[in-house]
């Protein structure tokens, strides 16, 4: 969480000094980019934490007054990039950036979700390989066992 929150701490204040000192948004696009994808992995590693089996189990609710305030100062400093974008941007400017983070998100759901079926695919090929491996050596296991029972050699 502590990385995250940092990350955007410091994609922030680089975004707000360039701002003050006159350059374009554009000149930042890479600390915006960073910032929203650090948000987006705290907002996600909260939720995951939230609905973990071990928060479950110990009944702890992850609430903790930190993270709530972390949020809220991203909350915070969203609300100010937004004003800037709107106030500062060329028209149009926040609208374009709302609706290409709705499309980077989906982008980032699809590679996820293909990612976890890779994972489940090399989960089963790796099992359906040791079955077969496993019915070999029990196979050869049992040949030998045939062949010393009848003294063939």
């Amino acid at each position: 969480m502590l990385e995250y929150i940092a990350i955007c701490n410091a994609a922030y204040s680089t975004i707000k000094k360039a701002i003050e000192n006159g350059r374009e948004l554009s000149s930042v696009a890479k600390s915006i980019s960073q910032f929203t994808h650090a948000a987006d992995d705290l907002r996600k590693q909260k939720d995951k934490k939230k609905n973990s089996i071990f928060s479950k189990f110990t009944g702890k609710d992850e609430t903790d007054l930190d993270e709530f305030f972390a949020l809220e100062e991203i909350k915070e400093k969203e609300e100010e990039l937004k004003r800037m974008m709107i106030y500062l941007g060329r028209p149009g400017l926040h609208s374009d950036w709302v609706r290409f983070q709705v499309e980077a998100r989906k982008k980032r759901q699809q590679a996820e979700k293909e990612r976890e079926v890779a994972k489940e695919e090399f989960i089963n090929t790796l099992t359906i390989l040791g079955a077969v491996v496993g019915g070999c050596a029990i196979f050869v296991i049992v040949l030998l066992v045939v062949f010393k029972g009848m003294k063939i050699l």
